[in-house]
């Protein structure tokens, strides 16, 4: 009898893997991806979660855990957030984002390679470019997380 059980990709494993790829430590890059998940869960369009949930076990507990609570915005993402509407307050947040993994070594370098191979990674395990998706419902913000 054969196991027809079919193996889930978990949160755990796609950023080890999407870590390994795009050759950042595997810490650094869990808290890049938490914190982009959040961002994406704040902003994303719902069918696009729904489905990149779906498909990754713990992908949605990461987005709305503490560790991927909405950064502090500076003086200048402020102003970004007031003048842009709705993708303006994206984009301050990933600029904020950004910053505040600065001190995890990740940076714009660092999610552009990083964001692209968890794409991938999903990619394989699903068929469908679920996180891309997701990026790509949020205006303005795939150039600032490696993706879209």
């Amino acid at each position: 009898m054969t196991d027809q059980t079919e193996t889930r990709l978990t949160f755990a494993a796609l950023s080890d893997a999407a870590a390994d790829d795009a050759g950042l430590d595997r810490e650094s890059a869990r808290a890049a991806l938490t914190a982009a998940l959040g961002l994406l869960d704040r902003h994303a369009g719902r069918e696009t979660l729904v489905a990149l949930y779906d498909a990754v076990a713990g992908a949605e507990a990461a987005a709305r855990s503490e560790a991927a609570a909405r950064p502090r915005r500076g003086l200048f993402g402020g102003l970004i957030a007031g003048a842009g509407g709705l993708s303006g307050k994206a984009v301050a947040e990933a600029m904020g984002l950004l910053e505040a993994l600065e001190p995890h070594g990740i940076g714009k370098a660092e999610m552009k390679r990083l964001l692209p191979a968890a794409r991938d990674r999903v990619r394989d395990a699903t068929g469908r470019d679920l996180l891309g998706d997701a990026v790509r419902s949020v205006p303005g913000v795939g150039p600032l997380l490696g993706g879209g």
